[in-house]
């Protein structure tokens, strides 16, 4: 009763409150472990049901960058001496500062001579230690560099640029050297030695290497000398200096991961859970769009293959065995709340929530927004409105629309904005208003996040934190063979490939793009923008991969940064126009309004529909109930139906 008004004597409630509305209300925003098994107030709940999914893996295109550089005249020192007559050799790596990193292994590299020339050290490595086999690219622009013989007591020197591979991890065993420049001494070699001196070199680079795990990559000076007593000269040496270091060194890499599986959760039976968690009322939910037939629907609805994971579970924790004094488990179960929840499946899907009675039970619905703009007539008022009152629904016309994710498009480990779940902004011809349609999910979508997530597996990463790991996200699925899921991939929705987008047959959750969210709520868009059917709305900006092309079944292709016509976002339902009018609410009316009509097959709550009325002028006129007190006056608030 928390509703009801008194004025002037007359007691109004609202028509469709009840103790539902009430419980989820005061809740909805509460974060809950999706796992519990006892609601708000106590009451105990059996498992929720998990599932399982195979994730083939998003191949994704890594490019580390490196600048070789050291400040005008100043200079780096090798030497090698021998007071024995040994043969000596030092190591050390070119300075780079790295600029941009994809790869985890890809550090700054300082400069730092060593010997002897069978093993390094982390500070030459470029590259170091691979956490799993690869094959990368390693590729220079512009390298140079002059050295300067400042003493030369040998009887054999040579210089060297490597591109090197070293293995067993920390100890950085020489396990592959690829010479790019070679100078040597007497016959050995060209140029000689000595006639390096103050000349300007340039390296060709450009090499594919194979690595394994523990692998690690240096891109290195080599200076070697024989060195012999005698001559009158006690300790020999070799000693050069190297000036005017340049170019940028990259490496670039088609990478990929092995399939793994992880858990999820059916959207449907998440928000069936958190409803049961906030009203502690078992069977108050219901949806055909996110229904499967294996919970007793008759269709599994357009929805039902839609599911939530989160970082954990894509990581494959679990929440056994359990933490012990000697080995802590790091794992989380799925938190979120009812409103989270229903806003992202609003976002991404323009579904709607709703409280309806059927056999006199109130149970949450949640449907597309079209099941609650019904254009059926399902009310019908019998005399003629009075004071009968227009008024623009200025919050339907927007003259910016802001649609996608929290989260998506930019990631440390990646160069270049690949994914395209992220968040887009377009603008309209709406110039008077200043208001923003904003769709925007809790829940994420993009694969490259994911995949990250992915690629840091308990199995490897046990004690690891990562930033994805309570990060959740949304699964376009499929029903593969026996219990284990698919994620859908182009071919089962769009009529041609992708464009775009790197490796798009690993790509996951294209149907989820916000170009694609856009449609979902073109007709909802469309109705402020009526009176300009060829105009356009217009791409703004975007946090992601704005190039991507997709065509679905059917459909049109749009690009991600493209503009669409306002005519293809679907016929508006309404007038952006509020009603209001008085009219008496008898037994008869409020049955109609309380009761429920069989529409193609489906049983429609009558308030769901429109509500037809005698306007003004006489005339028959028709709209959708936005609010009723029904008092002795009556008073109605309908928006204006199209038809």
């Amino acid at each position: 009763m928390s509703t009801w008004s008194d004025e002037d004597r007359q007691v109004s409630i609202k028509f469709n409150s009840g103790g539902l509305e009430q419980l989820i209300k005061a809740r909805e925003s509460e974060d809950v472990e999706i796992d519990r098994l006892d609601t708000m107030d106590g009451e105990a709940l059996s498992p929720i049901q998990v599932n399982e999914v195979a994730l083939d893996g998003r191949r994704i295109f890594l490019k580390s960058k490196w600048e070789i550089k050291i400040n005008s005249g100043e200079r780096l020192d090798m030497a090698v001496a021998s007071r024995s007559g040994n043969d000596r050799s030092t190591l050390g790596g070119f300075p780079m500062e790295l600029i941009s990193q994809s790869h985890e292994q890809a550090q700054t590299v300082n400069f730092i001579s060593q010997g002897p020339d069978s093993s390094g050290n982390t500070s030459m490595m470029m590259l170091a230690q691979f956490d799993r086999p690869r094959t990368i690219r390693i590729y220079g622009n512009g390298i140079k560099f002059r050295p300067t013989i400042d003493r030369h007591e040998y009887d054999t020197a040579f210089l060297k640029v490597c591109l090197s591979i070293y293995e067993n991890g920390i100890n950085y065993n020489l396990k592959e050297r690829r010479v790019l420049f070679h100078s040597g001494s007497g016959s050995t070699s060209l140029p000689n030695f000595m006639q390096m001196h103050n000349n300007l070199y340039s390296i060709n680079l450009d090499q594919l290497i194979d690595v394994e795990e523990g692998d690690s990559v240096a891109l290195e000076f080599n200076l070697s000398a024989n060195l012999t007593n005698g001559g009158g000269v006690d300790n020999r040496m070799v000693s050069i200096s190297l000036y005017d270091l340049d170019g940028d060194v990259y490496c670039e890499e088609d990478s990929f991961f092995e399939p793994s599986k992880a858990k999820f959760i059916f959207i449907h039976d998440i928000l069936e859970r958190l409803t049961t968690i906030c009203s502690s009322m078992e069977g108050s939910f219901y949806s055909k769009y996110f229904g499967r037939t294996e919970l007793g629907y008759p269709v599994d609805g357009p929805g039902a293959m839609v599911g939530g994971t989160h970082g954990f579970w894509i990581r494959q924790f679990d929440k056994l065995p359990l933490s012990t004094p000697i080995i802590q488990n790091l794992f989380k179960p799925l938190t979120t709340s009812l409103r989270d929840s229903v806003n992202s499946c609003h976002a991404v899907f323009n579904v709607g929530m709703g409280i309806e009675e059927i056999n006199n039970r109130e149970r949450v619905r949640i449907e597309p927004l079209s099941y609650f703009y019904n254009s059926n007539v399902t009310i019908k008022l019998p005399n003629q409105v009075k004071k009968l009152k227009r008024s623009i629904s200025s919050e339907h016309y927007c003259s910016a629309i802001e649609i996608g994710y929290d989260n998506g498009g930019i990631y440390s480990e990646a160069q270049g904005l690949d994914e395209p779940n992220g968040k887009t902004n377009w603008t309209t011809t709406i110039t008077r208003v200043k208001k923003t349609f904003s769709k925007i999910s809790n829940f994420r979508a993009d694969s490259y996040g994911k995949e990250f997530a992915r690629r840091k597996p308990v199995s490897r990463y046990d004690s690891l934190d990562t930033q994805y790991d309570e990060d959740k996200w949304l699964l376009d699925l499929k029903r593969g063979l026996g219990s284990v899921f698919l994620e859908r991939k182009w071919q089962d929705d769009f009529s041609q490939q992708p464009t775009g987008i790197f490796a798009p047959d690993t790509a996951t959750n294209l149907r989820l793009s916000p170009f694609n969210m856009m449609l979902h709520h073109g007709y909802i868009i469309a109705s402020g923008l009526s009176k300009y059917p060829l105009d356009y709305i217009r791409y703004g900006s975007s946090t992601a991969n704005s190039q991507l092309k997709t065509k679905l079944i059917g459909g049109n292709e749009y690009s991600e940064n493209g503009n669409i016509i306002n005519s293809e976002l679907g016929t508006p339902r309404f007038v952006n126009e509020y009603i209001d009018f008085e009219h008496e609410c008898d037994f008869d009316i409020m049955q109609q309004v309380q009761g429920t009509t069989v529409i193609l097959g489906n049983e429609i709550p009558n308030f769901y529909g429109t509500v037809e009325f005698i306007n003004e002028n006489g005339d028959i006129e028709k709209g959708f109930l936005i609010s009723l007190k029904p008092n002795a006056k009556g008073q109605w608030r309908l928006l204006k139906s199209i038809r």
